[in-house]
């Protein structure tokens, strides 16, 4: 495996944190979790939960990791955490400014005693910067990013995506930031402090936005355009026979979308002959093609007749068409895990594809509050049995199956 013998302490909660090192977990890094006590990361209360309390939100992001649940407002959980953190190769943490220093967690701390060490950190908009106090989720992203101002109809409000994008997008980016830290410390074997924000890339997200603006001294503003695309017409959404069909049609497909279209002449019409026309007459078009498509008999005829002329469109499918597509599960994105409460349940897989890295047979479980307290700290920290004994005693150490959990 890609990561076999890396070690991974994880502070996150919740999505984009926890994404990142589920990732990192599925290349082989021994990724450890530590979760904060008595009750752990708040995901593990996510829909959907079962009813012995088992969150499916939770199992998703944190297969394959190890879990170890201390009292982190405690001086001895603290230090028990900074002991674990100075034998990993890498420390990920969501916390907000000022918390790991309070508490000696921080970098340049832990660094002082392991040099090579990197620590990563995720948040809303980062350590410094005059947003830095503020908290902030996964719309809040969207939001300031830029990004929900180009989502929605012309006259209406802006719209935020059905799936956190920020997150999602923040977690990726913190999985592959790691793995270039990775390689740094492992030629040089210096350790860094990297960080990502769930603003950033969304915000380096903008193809046109933002170069665009500049390029034209300010007197051009990418809008909300609806289902059409503001700068390239015809892309965007047409009705079909049945559902919605997406088309992409870059100056290179626009002849052979004529040609398919029976209507070979639209391509020397004025109105449409540029790209400036088209998109100036874009209304005009939508309803031409939209009503070409009409004519065929079902939307899987209409796919087969573009994809025969090589033109860009695929259907709008919900995710629970999605979770189902050959295309999907042949490429190991859906993968299926056996939980104990729940049974088989469906999640997502890897988005990057690694040749050494086969799709695995079976899908490791995600871990019980605090599952792998005696096995971590025995075997990182060389702890006794009696001394993991007393810290369970004192509430240092916590696990579900003790019911400390509930």
């Amino acid at each position: 495996m890609l990561l076999e013998g890396i070690r991974i302490l994880d502070f996150t909660q919740y999505l984009s944190g926890p994404s990142a090192t589920r990732m990192l977990a599925e290349l082989g890094a021994d990724v450890i979790k530590v979760e904060y006590g008595p009750k752990g990361d708040p995901s593990r209360t996510l829909p959907f939960v079962s009813s012995n309390g088992s969150s499916s939100y939770y199992t998703q992001q944190n297969r394959g990791k190890r879990s170890v649940c201390l009292d982190l407002g405690s001086t001895e959980g603290c230090e028990v955490a900074r002991q674990l953190a100075v034998e990993c190769h890498v420390v990920v943490e969501n916390f907000g400014p000022g918390v790991l220093e309070r508490r000696g967690l921080d970098w340049v701390t832990l660094s002082r005693e392991n040099q090579g060490l990197i620590m990563a950190s995720i948040s809303a908009f980062g350590k410094s910067g005059p947003l830095a106090h503020l908290q902030g989720f996964d719309l809040i992203g969207q939001a300031l990013s830029g990004m929900m101002h180009l989502t929605g109809e012309p006259e209406g409000a802006p719209q935020f995506t059905g799936s956190p994008i920020s997150d999602c997008a923040a977690g990726q980016m913190l999985f592959g930031a790691i793995g270039h830290a990775l390689f740094h410390q492992q030629r040089t074997g210096e350790g860094q402090y990297l960080e990502v924000t769930l603003v950033d890339p969304l915000f380096a997200m903008h193809s046109i936005a933002v170069q665009g603006h500049s390029a034209s001294g300010g007197t051009w503003s990418q809008e909300r355009s609806g289902r059409q695309f503001s700068i390239v017409v015809p892309s965007g959404t047409y009705r079909g026979p049945q559902g919605w069909i997406v088309l992409q049609v870059l100056e290179p497909q626009w002849q052979r979308l004529c040609d398919a279209m029976g209507a070979s002449q639209l391509g020397l019409d004025s109105r449409f002959a540029t790209a400036e026309a088209r998109v100036d007459n874009a209304k005009e078009l939508l309803e031409l093609v939209e009503a070409w498509m009409q004519t065929f008999e079902s939307d899987a005829a209409l796919l087969a007749h573009l994809e025969n002329e090589r033109i860009p469109a695929a259907p709008v499918l919900s995710p629970e068409e999605a979770m189902v597509h050959p295309h999907f599960t042949e490429r190991g994105m859906v993968r299926r895990v056996e939980d104990p409460n729940f049974g088989e349940i469906t999640v997502t897989g890897l988005p990057a594809k690694f040749s050494s890295v086969p799709i695995p047979d079976t899908e490791p479980l995600a871990p019980l509050l605090g599952q792998h307290n005696q096995q971590v700290l025995s075997e990182v920290l060389g702890m006794s049995d009696k001394a993991i004994a007393d810290f369970e005693d004192a509430n240092i150490l916590f696990s579900e199956s003790a019911g400390s959990s509930e």
